[in-house]
């Protein structure tokens, strides 16, 4: 299975909190763990090899995968967690961190907040795998997570940091792959969490 690239590094800016301080997402409990650990078991479980990219709070996302439930596949080099000390400049210099370690044809990219995409959806996209960006989606939306072509990495690690990693994929070839809503449930708000904790 190709690699996956998860990002855990922003701010979560739109988890609020009493004082105006924002709840740092990664690090809410789901599932019997954290929405963090959940998206990265799930690539895990797909038998990706995960490359998890932290930032904001560093040391407190990372220290979760310290723990002997993740133990083996770090040793097992199926883990790698690398740190953006720029993930305030935006998503892209993420990413951009994290690709400079991916290992093979293709690579995955996912996200934290995602905790609903499951093994199935990338064994459903690497069932089509062609040289194009190939979408998880639902109802014609695309989501995550996307399955890129490796050879895009160099040109990616020149884009600006600031920009959009969107706007570039709009200029390349795509396909869409249906697997079911959890192509596009995020959390980003309250809101968000309260009902994907009661739906867990």
């Amino acid at each position: 299975m190709f690699d996956c690239v998860i990002t855990a590094a922003g701010a979560s800016s739109r988890m609020g909190a009493p004082g105006g301080m924002a709840v740092l997402k990664p690090l809410l409990p789901f599932a019997g763990c954290t929405l963090v650990e959940t998206a990265v078991n799930a690539a895990l479980d797909a038998s990706c090899r995960v490359i998890l990219v932290v930032g904001n709070r560093a040391t407190e996302v990372a220290s979760l995968f310290d723990a002997e439930a993740h133990r083996a596949a770090k040793d097992q080099g199926r883990l790698l967690v690398v740190e953006n000390p720029g993930w305030e400049r935006g998503l892209l210099g993420s990413i951009q961190v994290a690709i400079a370690e991916v290992e093979g044809e293709a690579f995955f990219l996912s996200h934290a907040d995602m905790p609903f995409v499951d093994p199935a959806a990338y064994h459903s996209l690497a069932d089509v795998w062609t040289t194009a960006a190939i979408f998880a989606s639902h109802g014609g939306l695309r989501g995550h997570p996307v399955l890129l072509p490796s050879a895009w990495i160099p040109e990616m690690l020149s884009l600006d940091p600031r920009g959009r990693m969107k706007d570039f994929l709009s200029e390349k070839p795509m396909l869409l792959v249906e697997t079911g809503p959890g192509a596009l449930r995020d959390i980003d708000t309250p809101g968000d969490y309260e009902i994907a904790v009661e739906g867990s």
